[in-house]
């Protein structure tokens, strides 16, 4: 894969601050670590970085919105399924569900736009195997190992694949909206159904 900034590559410098600040306000500073990583994520590669929306997917918001959808649609009920066999069901809060599904709606946003939509930017991409591109195995990869650093455990690597499938969204739609929708659907699903 050949990189933009192939002599710096710098946005990996920046992938590892983002994820060390990252795992340390999520363990000491819990009640400000959403602000603390929506500043990082989506802010410095905006307001710092000077990246466009459009660079980061923000455009084609009606296929986006399809894809997404469709996608969760298609796959989440085939995951419910799946672990209400071999998983662990819990039945849904009374109170709170309107804060969890606004909370994992920020974490989709921020994490989304980080991970498909700056570092797409900044990585040439090119096939890899079968439908999945080099960006999509690089991020995915990267997303995987994050979530791994940020909550000291090493099962979280599992994430790697729901994010191949957010990499194929994106790419397949054109729009960060695609697999914003995919992230934050199967994030609310697994506060309820996990395996």
């Amino acid at each position: 894969m050949n990189l933009k900034m192939c002599k710096s590559r710098s946005f990996l410098k920046f992938y590892f601050v983002v994820i060390v600040v990252s795992a340390i306000t999520v363990r000491f500073f819990k009640e400000y670590s959403a602000m603390i990583n929506f500043f990082l994520m989506v802010g410095i590669p905006i307001l710092i970085l000077k990246k466009a929306p459009e660079e980061l997917g923000y455009k084609n918001f009606f296929r986006g919105l399809i894809w997404g959808v469709g996608a969760s649609l298609l796959i989440l009920p085939l995951y419910v399924l799946v672990c209400s066999k071999i998983g662990n069901i819990s039945l849904l809060p009374s109170k709170g569900f309107l804060n969890i599904v606004l909370f994992y709606l920020t974490v989709a946003v921020v994490e989304e736009t980080f991970f498909r939509g700056y570092l797409y930017s900044e990585m040439e991409n090119e096939p890899f195997i079968g439908p999945i591109s080099k960006a999509n195995f690089a991020s995915s990869f990267l997303f995987a190992t994050a979530h791994v650093l940020i909550y000291y455990n090493p099962v979280m690597f599992k994430v790697f694949f729901p994010s191949l499938i957010m990499g194929y969204l994106y790419e397949g739609s054109g729009s960060i909206l695609a697999p914003i929708i995919f992230h934050w659907i199967s994030d609310v699903i697994y506060q309820f159904v996990y395996c």
